[in-house]
């Protein structure tokens, strides 16, 4: 069964509190924005955007089924693709809002999550967070949309500067400075014992990461909540503050999980993603099952995806004989992500076995909307086709 706890408090220093959150558990649909604006304006933009949540709440409840009943590509991107036109819904209404009532400027960040057939999807603009607490361990599963995290990003500034720096609190994105907004969305599929922390800035501004971390594994979930509001409070309470705590129930099998991450994460594409950007690049990540002798592709069909195998093995056959076999955590096919030439070998199930896939189409597409993490996967798939060429031609040299 769920469990979840929520708290806001005002703070210590502000007057009212301009954090809103929402908490529907019956629909496993939880969302914290922290308004900006001030004169109430901020507290406006994130009621609209809780709002609106809660209003879409039991479309999201019907896709999550969707997906616990059939959990594959495109029940899971369903999901991911509702909560980012939620969040567009919620920037357009909060924008209009603000022309109406002379309050331009009033916005909001946003944190949601949806939970349910085993699994975590997000959206996320601005500086409000989302942590997972794994195995005593926690892990940020967002990324700052703040100008102090671009200058970290691109090396212009430390980590230990940025926790100081007199523009640590300005933000790059955010629901209602534009009737549209580019928000991040994310999957992630969970374990037992997992917890799914939200947030506004108010409390990692105040309690440490070493902190929450700790504070984040009392056993009740609502002693855990209530700690981490106080030591913010404990900490100076400069701002308002605003947790989620959930912990929910796991239904997919842990060996399974432990395997697919396990494939995304040694994946040559990926290995030198943090692993936050690795949820994000999950939705155009497919898999898929096969049986002994099943022909994944034939010599001479057009390729258009990269396979990375999970479990088992495949055999390379060329002209009808086996000239390699390919195992678990390796992978075959990643020129189809440059271009659908014909493949050169037949590829054949030895066994049965599990792989995960990534089509041409969606690489490109995702390489489009998020340039930065297109550009290091693009940067590295060059790296891998130079280091096969290279040594393809010390092959004919020696020969």
């Amino acid at each position: 069964m769920l469990k979840f706890h929520a708290r806001t408090d005002v703070g210590r220093r502000r007057k009212h509190n301009e954090d809103s959150l929402l908490a529907v558990a019956e629909h496993g649909v939880f969302v914290v924005a922290d308004g900006v604006g001030g004169r109430k304006a901020g507290e406006l933009a994130s009621a609209i955007t809780v709002n609106t949540f809660q209003q879409y709440a039991p479309h999201l409840k019907k896709l999550a089924d969707a997906f616990g009943r059939d959990p594959n590509k495109d029940t899971r991107n369903a999901i991911l693709q509702a909560l980012d036109d939620i969040a567009n819904a919620a920037s357009k209404r909060v924008y209009e809002a603000a022309a109406h009532s002379g309050r331009q400027g009033m916005t909001t960040t946003l944190v949601a999550g949806v939970v349910g057939g085993g699994a975590a999807f997000v959206v996320h603009v601005g500086d409000s967070r989302a942590y997972l607490i794994r195995d005593g361990k926690l892990r940020q599963i967002t990324e700052d949309h703040s100008m102090v995290n671009e200058l970290v990003r691109t090396g212009a500034m430390t980590r230990e500067e940025a926790a100081t720096s007199r523009y640590r609190n300005v933000i790059t994105r955010a629901v209602g400075l534009y009737p549209q907004v580019r928000a991040d969305t994310l999957h992630m599929e969970l374990m037992q014992g997992d917890r799914l922390v939200l947030c506004s800035d108010g409390l990692t501004d105040m309690v440490s990461v070493a902190d929450i971390q700790s504070l984040g594994q009392v056993p009740s979930v609502r002693g855990s909540v209530e700690q981490l509001v106080d030591a913010a409070l404990a900490g100076g309470g400069r701002d308002n503050i605003t947790v989620i705590m959930i912990e929910p129930e796991a239904t997919l099998a842990a060996d399974a999980v432990s395997a697919r991450a396990a494939a995304m994460e040694k994946l040559f594409l990926f290995s030198e993603l943090p692993f936050h950007a690795r949820l994000r690049v999950g939705r155009i990540v497919s898999e898929i099952f096969v049986s002994p002798g099943e022909v994944l592709m034939r010599q001479g069909d057009h390729a258009d995806r990269l396979y990375v195998m999970v479990q088992g093995e495949v055999s390379v056959q060329v002209d009808g004989k086996e000239v390699a076999v390919i195992r678990q955590g390796e992978h075959f096919g990643e020129m189809a992500l440059i271009d659908q030439s014909p493949r050169s070998a037949d590829i054949v199930a030895k066994g049965f076995g599990h792989l995960l896939c990534v089509e041409h189409d969606a690489f490109r597409t995702f390489c489009i909307m998020e340039p930065a993490l297109g550009n290091q996967m693009l940067w590295k798939l060059l790296i891998t086709l130079g280091q096969r060429l290279r040594s393809t031609n010390q092959r004919l040299v020696e020969s």
